[in-house]
């Protein structure tokens, strides 16, 4: 477009150009214009001044070099787009075999830390990004990505959503997220469904349509300002558990299948503290959360224990009796 409106300019300078200077008609002027551009070698419809020749110098090497440029223009872009959809293609192929993989509808700057985070944990991740922009930056990354409206059953449908592992959405408006939360509760009912609310006041809305967890990043950072000043210190303990790299001490969460070799054993009997210096934080059964738990409480198979500890060694806190 800007090529073709650069062109256009050229011409109607040009054909000034001959007006001015050889006092030529509108249609003489235009047609000299024009076949000295496409340099079709048609004769002078009047005789040329030696100013008039200069201009005409002017006129073909600017001309032709501007027409050559919108060819080779629209040369690339169809072979762009060639390559696009034989890649696009390809993407789509791959992306269909995905299973248990985290998709990711936005890649804002809350994405970008959503991605790595879960990345260097060993996820596969698939983002959905319709801003060109952030979908470049995403490719450049690496990551695998989607330009595509992740409120669309067609595009959530390509991703594999039915054989996903949870479902973030991180898009820039309450609306957008609704309406992607919406369509993914009805595609995988079953699906953990992850929702940013931008209003808190969405924040129910968000849970009644089917959101298993919201995250209001305004509340969240105006809690954590205010226990800057109440409770300094408590705020510097959890960033030193919310970031391992600080010190090899974080929250995990371990899941007690029949096979465990924590199933039936006491909090005592368990040595979690003796043999993987970990905490017992919570212990979660059914719908119920109980807060540090006594030494007799018994574990059951399907109980999800939340350790404090150093992080390689809680993993291997729940490992099964014949592993």
């Amino acid at each position: 477009m800007i090529l073709a409106l650069l062109l256009l300019a050229l011409l109607v300078v040009d054909t000034l150009g001959y007006m001015i200077i050889e006092n030529a008609t509108l249609g003489d002027a235009v047609y000299m214009t024009l076949i000295s551009i496409t340099t079709v070698g048609y004769q002078e419809v009047f005789p040329l001044s030696q100013g008039g020749k200069v201009f005409t110098i002017f006129v073909i090497l600017s001309g032709l070099g501007l027409v050559f440029s919108i060819a080779s223009a629209v040369v690339e872009h169809g072979v762009e787009d060639r390559v696009r959809s034989i890649l696009g293609r390809r993407r789509m192929k791959v992306l269909s075999n995905m299973k248990n993989h985290i998709v990711i509808a936005g890649y804002g700057r809350m994405g970008e830390i959503v991605v790595r985070e879960l990345s260097d944990h060993g996820l596969e991740c698939l983002i959905i990004e319709l801003d060109p922009q952030r979908f470049a930056l995403a490719e450049e990354r690496g990551q695998r990505v989607l330009r595509a409206d992740a409120t669309r059953e067609e595009v959530l449908e390509q991703c594999g959503i039915r054989k996903a592992k949870a479902f973030i959405s991180l898009l820039s408006s309450d609306a957008e997220n609704v309406f992607a939360v919406l369509t993914v509760k009805e595609m995988n009912p079953g699906l953990s469904i992850i929702a940013r609310a931008l209003d808190v006041q969405n924040e129910t809305k968000l849970l009644r349509i089917g959101a298993h967890r919201v995250i209001a990043p305004n509340l969240l950072s105006s809690k954590r300002i205010v226990n800057s000043v109440l409770r300094p210190n408590v705020v510097d303990l959890m960033d030193i558990v919310s970031q391992p790299s600080m010190l090899d001490l974080s929250l995990e969460e371990i899941t007690i299948d029949a096979d465990s070799d924590l199933n039936g054993k006491s909090v005592r009997l368990s040595q979690l503290r003796e043999r993987y210096q970990a905490m017992v934080v919570a212990i979660r059964r059914s719908a119920e959360m109980r807060f540090n738990p006594g030494p007799e409480e018994v574990f059951q198979a399907g109980d999800i224990v939340i350790l404090l500890g150093p992080t390689q060694r809680i993993r291997r806190a729940g490992r099964r009796k014949d592993s």
